[in-house]
């Protein structure tokens, strides 16, 4: 232990019985801050800096803004749970109605039904989604 370190927890023991255990504490587990804290002073250069980034910020925005390009996957993996994928989505309805209903044995659940459907999607839209995008 350096001996600033010691100094500084003999002083911080010797401010009080009840910040002893927080001063320890603090002594061997670091404190992380999630941001640096505001430095006091100095506000009128704060707040020119504050002005000049809102001044740069809408240039920056627009450079944001550009539209991305509609994603597809939902739609086709909507459409082959419609075409291909009948049976496994007819098999995963029924077992959550089943479920919802309270007709199933108690602990039910529906994951082995819901994964032969999401199989079964996988399966057909993969090939798809992979033509459009090349």
């Amino acid at each position: 232990m350096s001996n600033d370190a010691a100094a500084q927890h003999t002083e911080e023991a010797q401010a009080g019985s009840g910040s002893m255990l927080s001063s320890l504490v603090s002594f061997f587990v670091p404190t992380a801050h999630a941001e640096e804290p505001k430095k006091v002073g100095n506000d009128e250069e704060e707040t020119e800096d504050e002005e000049k980034e809102e001044e740069e910020s809408p240039a920056e925005e627009e450079e944001e803004e550009e539209e991305e390009p509609e994603d597809i996957a939902p739609a086709i993996r909507q459409e082959c749970e419609e075409t291909q994928c009948v049976e496994p989505a007819k098999h995963f309805k029924h077992c959550s109605d089943k479920v919802e209903g309270g007709k199933g044995w108690e602990g039910e659940d529906c994951v082995e039904e819901l994964f032969h459907l999401m199989h079964c999607v996988d399966a057909c839209a993969a090939p798809r989604l992979f033509r459009k995008l090349a």
